[in-house]
């Protein structure tokens, strides 16, 4: 099982974010609101998730998907290292 309150906690916004877009469906924007009201407020209070989405989006490393606020891997998406090393419980 994934430890989601130690991965929002000690990753960067953009790794988190990029991590929770890597599924084929994505994240919504609400659902990535909720686990930084839940887990790190400073983030959502700061103003910090809304800016670092709208860099990644301006970047390429997430693009719009299916809905408005909805978010997908873009053409420069890459995995996160924490991901690959297995961090937080993820197989």
């Amino acid at each position: 099982m994934i430890d989601f309150k130690s991965l929002v906690q000690k990753e960067s916004v953009e790794d988190a974010v990029a991590f929770f877009v890597r599924s084929p469906n994505g994240i919504g924007y609400p659902n990535l609101d909720r686990f930084y009201t839940r887990y790190r407020f400073d983030v959502i209070s700061e103003g910090e998730l809304l800016s670092t989405v709208i860099k990644m989006t301006d970047k390429g490393i997430i693009k719009g998907g299916e809905s408005p606020l909805h978010y997908i891997k873009g053409p420069n998406w890459k995995e996160p290292k924490f991901v690959t090393e297995k961090k937080y419980g993820i197989a």
